[in-house]
């Protein structure tokens, strides 16, 4: 009988854990968005991506055609946006369980995940500014992100 309620007892805890982490996950996905250079961004960063790839919650598929849309020229802040991305990607798949297998929707959402970060890069640090970012900016402010994203056919399986 012991053992059953130790038993138990860890499955409980593992859940609860596992709820935990989802919630930290979704919290930092946001601060980042709002605060990408704050003091704990690293740590934040760094855990955020073990959680996306340990997790069964979210499959984050990245397609060479996407990933090219956060440019590597000029970019002092690439990585962060990039991880940035990913975990708006993430973050869309966990608020959104019914579109969860939605590709091009979830990439839509990272992309203005990492836009926003880049908003708040911005302006804190002149020197966060990227032209090609910049024109990525303006095709979202023009509704232009879902058919950059379509016209990729990143989400066409081919057979």
């Amino acid at each position: 009988m012991l053992l059953f309620v130790a038993f138990c007892s860890q499955i409980a805890f593992a859940q609860s854990q596992k709820e935990k982490d989802r919630a930290a996950f979704i919290s930092n996905t946001k601060l980042l968005e709002k605060k990408p250079f704050d003091a704990n961004a690293p740590t934040a960063r760094e855990w955020g991506f073990k959680w996306v790839v340990a997790t069964d919650e979210v499959t984050v598929g990245l397609c060479a055609a996407t990933m090219k849309l956060i440019p590597e020229k000029k970019n002092k802040f690439k990585s962060e946006l990039f991880m940035q991305f990913t975990f708006g990607m993430a973050l869309f798949q966990l608020e959104n369980p019914d579109k969860k297998s939605d590709e091009a929707a979830s990439t839509v959402a990272g992309l203005e995940s990492a836009l926003r970060a880049y908003e708040a890069m911005v302006a804190e640090n002149d020197k966060a500014k990227n032209a090609e970012m910049d024109a990525l900016l303006a095709k979202r402010n023009n509704g232009e992100l879902k058919a950059l994203v379509e016209a990729s056919k990143c989400d066409k399986k081919e057979k």
